[in-house]
């Protein structure tokens, strides 16, 4: 196929001919067809070059493209192309380039080099947002800041942010992020930071290290000029921030609780906001930048009394007129209202979405942005704050509300029945009141779901798989309790092959929400088949008349082996008969031939594991010289995948793993996705010799302080973790049940926690609080306690 005239130009011509053009990857976010240059970057599910035709169309001229992308998609290029012939404009420009990504990344590093501000890079395995959005808080009281918008830290996101600086910009602070060895090096050419943020090193990344210490060493490298660098006072970080900083201008910084801040050796008077530790962690980085950088005392405390933590993010919750309320109010630039409007889309079951928005942070031209951005993508819009008067005129059929207080008056009368509402706008305008007042009835407890670290475990999984092995993600039982139409959506975006549910209810759910994931049903009965047509859903077979109907039927299957989980499954007489010479001939679509491991977890039993695994093996082979047929086979569970790797066959199945739980092998390398809290409802002092709960089994032996919480059996508490056989935590602290676990409430000692008021947070599990001690307490497994979460407890879902 014949490409039309190439234009490769130097990185300093292209940029000569572009430097006031926006970068564009998504074709979504284009808002100047004639001044945008779309860079076609090859993904895992979409190529950029799929899009140029409809691009095109719509008046983007300039492309940056790879000769074997343009080769691929060519065909409905040029047909665009041919539409346009004759048509006003300028003629298409492609920029033909090996490596679009690098192009991307040395125009960046061309622009940066024209700015001589200072540039301070933040990185860290935690708090590198949170880190980057408070300092910029601070700094922007007396400076034109340019910060990363949201999380733009990658090789492709960092590009992105550095091309936003101006000549009306005074400092930039840009995050950082690093995913495997060679990130860091690229990101340093493109940023150049003349200072810099260490937040922390965990282990967030380390399954892509040999070890701490050579994540550690990478990171480094973003640091080698600046001027100085500030971290945490860890001997780890120091000695090789000593080696590897040039200026040897190390700051690090010690302190605990909410007073004082030491900073090598020398103590800063400074009072931190209420806010859990790792939050003031986060803090005191930011403030001995901000002391160092000169920032005045006390601008630095009145600001620093505004910090808020890293919440109201994507939290998607059930609306109180049945869709759901997307609550995004944390801050409010362009690129975080173009994400959050991308999200919404794809959690919108009904075509219809309604955007409440409050105040975008100034940009050139942003109006003009804002328009092309919500145009034909939102069907109601609130406009929120005088600024946004001007956006009305864009949109005359939008209602306008001068503040929250107005809208708040009104909202009660409206009616939002089959509409997806995303509530967009700053922390400061209060709007995360309009999405509670839409939300249904907040029960007092919450289950936190995190989505970005369910992104990073299932890419951690994957990364560990032979090429070409496909992962099925267990999305059975409402995907572990945590919610199974969100997880799935965020997993068919991620490139999930299957999803497998329990039941064909299950299946129909995730079919009627739009998932069109490949799904598996594992128990389905020949009642149920009618539906797994209706639904496009695939039966497991585990005895012949099943799947005689199925073939009647004309559906998928997938063949279910016991192998020694003595469950279900052919066994292995049935099996050769099914396939054999004397067997039945079932014209039957045959997807997979599988099998279920009973103790891939558990080391004492590796040698029965592996008896299963080569009986597994020897049927399938026996089923391929008797059909001729290579049918796709798999035997993994999580900790299969990571204690089994030999063994990973054409798919996986990933189940408890994805959550950062379950899997021993891997807990270091994964995060744990999910948080349970609940609220102190009412404080009370009791005297010795009283009584607490039922059957007064809380017998009080000396004065105690006692916390009543809203969280009882019926929401997931098993009783079991009463009588002191459990501690909740509060303000970091452990307070142990008292007396039997009620319902719908408990009672736990809190007499060495004075700090504690009504209303304050417990948490019940999380990261820093392993929900195996709550399953130890109830002497049960971790599945149990999170399937067993009960369905008023609220589900927020958090994550970029």
């Amino acid at each position: 196929m014949d490409q039309p005239p190439a234009f490769t130009l130097s990185i300093a011509n292209l940029y000569a001919a572009y430097q006031h053009f926006d970068l564009v990857i998504n074709s979504r976010l284009v808002s100047r067809p004639a001044a945008s240059l779309f860079f076609a970057l090859p993904g895992a599910r979409r190529d950029g070059h799929a899009y140029i035709a409809s691009l095109l169309n719509v008046g983007v001229v300039n492309f940056v493209v790879s000769p074997e992308g343009y080769e691929k998609h060519g065909t409905a290029i040029e047909e665009a192309m041919a539409s346009l012939d004759g048509a006003a404009g300028q003629p298409p420009r492609f920029h033909f380039y090996e490596d679009p990504a690098r192009v991307l990344q040395q125009l960046a590093a061309h622009h940066r080099s024209h700015f001589q501000i200072p540039v301070v890079a933040v990185t860290g395995s935690n708090g590198k947002t949170i880190v980057k959005d408070w300092l910029t808080e601070v700094l922007a009281i007396d400076h034109s800041v340019c910060a990363s918008p949201r999380s733009f830290n990658s090789r492709i996101g960092v590009p992105l942010s550095v091309w936003q600086l101006r000549d009306h910009h005074e400092i930039a602070v840009f995050e950082a992020g690093i995913g495997e060895p060679g990130d860091m090096e690229v990101l340093e050419q493109i940023l150049r930071p003349t200072h810099g943020i260490l937040t922390n090193v965990g282990t967030a990344h380390l399954s892509h290290f040999d070890s701490e210490e050579h994540l550690i060493r990478e990171k480094m490298q973003l640091f080698r000029d600046v001027e100085y660098l500030v971290l945490p006072a860890d001997p780890r970080l120091v000695s090789q921030a000593e080696a590897y900083v040039r200026s040897q201008k190390i700051l690090a910084w010690s302190g605990s609780g909410r007073e004082g801040l030491t900073v090598n050796g020398v103590h800063r008077l400074i009072e931190f906001p209420d806010l859990p530790g790792i939050y003031l962690d986060n803090a005191r980085s930011v403030v001995t930048f901000c002391c160092q950088f000169g920032v005045p005392l006390h601008t630095i405390q009145a600001a620093i009394g505004h910090f808020v933590p890293l919440r109201k993010r994507l939290e998607q919750r059930a609306g109180r007129d049945g869709g759901p309320v997307i609550n995004d109010t944390y801050s409010n630039d362009f690129s975080a209202l173009a994400a959050a409007v991308e999200f919404a889309e794809t959690l919108d079951p009904f075509g219809h979405l309604t955007l409440i928005l409050g105040t975008v942070q100034p940009l050139p031209d942003l109006e003009h942005k804002v328009v092309a951005l919500l145009r034909d993508r939102v069907q109601r819009l609130l406009l929120v704050g005088e600024a946004n008067q001007r956006l009305w005129q864009h949109f005359p059929e939008a209602t306008h509300f001068s503040n929250m207080a107005d809208l708040g008056q009104k909202l009660g009368g409206m009616s939002f029945h089959r509409q997806t509402v995303l509530v967009k706008g700053a922390s400061y305008e209060g709007l995360d009141q309009a999405a509670d007042m839409l939300s249904r009835q907040l029960h007092r407890t919450t289950l936190e779901v995190d989505l970005s670290a369910l992104r990073h475990n299932f890419l951690t999984y994957r990364a560990l798989l032979p090429a070409g092995c496909q992962v099925i993600v267990m999305a059975k039982a409402s995907a572990y309790g945590s919610g199974a139409l969100p997880v799935a959506r965020m997993l068919e975006d991620l490139g999930a092959d299957y999803l497998a549910v329990a039941y064909p209810e299950e299946g129909r759910e995730l079919r009627q929400g739009g998932i069109g994931l490949p799904i598996l049903v594992l128990n389905a009965e020949a009642y149920s088949y009618p539906m797994l047509v209706e639904y496009g859903l695939e039966p497991v077979i585990h005895r012949t008349e099943q799947l005689r109907w199925a073939t009647n039927l004309g559906l998928r299957v997938h063949l279910e082996l016991e192998t020694g989980m003595g469950r279900l499954g052919f066994r292995s007489e049935d099996f050769r008969q099914l396939h054999g010479e004397s067997g039945e001939h079932i014209d039957a679509a045959i997807a997979s031939i599988f099998t279920h491991l009973a103790a891939s977890d558990d080391p004492d039993h590796d040698a029965y594991t592996l008896a299963q695994l080569e009986h597994f093996q020897t049927l399938y082979e026996e089923y391929v010289r008797s059909t001729g047929m290579q049918v796709k086979r798999h035997a993994l569970n999580s900790n299969g995948i990571s204690r089994f790797p030999d063994f990973s066959y054409d798919l996986v199945r990933l189940g408890i793993g994805l959550y950062g739980l379950g899997d021993e092998k891997m807990r270091l390398h994964l995060r744990p996705a999910l948080k349970l809290t609940t609220t102190v409802t009412a404080l009370t002092t009791r005297e010795a010799g009283e009584s607490v709960g039922y059957g007064r089994r809380g017998v009080i032996k000396h004065k105690t302080r006692l916390a009543v919480l809203s969280i009882g059996y019926a929401d997931g508490l098993p009783r079991l973790a009463g009588e002191g056989r459990f501690a909740v935590r509060i303000h970091n602290q452990y307070a142990l049940t008292v007396g039997s676990v009620c319902m719908d409430m408990c009672t736990v000692d809190v007499t060495g926690i004075p700090e504690v008021r009504v209303g304050d947070e417990a948490v019940l599990f999380s990261g820093n609080h392993p929900i195996e001690l709550l399953a130890g307490a109830a002497q049960t497994i971790p599945y149990e306690i999170l399937t067993g979460i009960g369905t008023r407890v609220h589900r927020i879902y958090v994550g970029e």
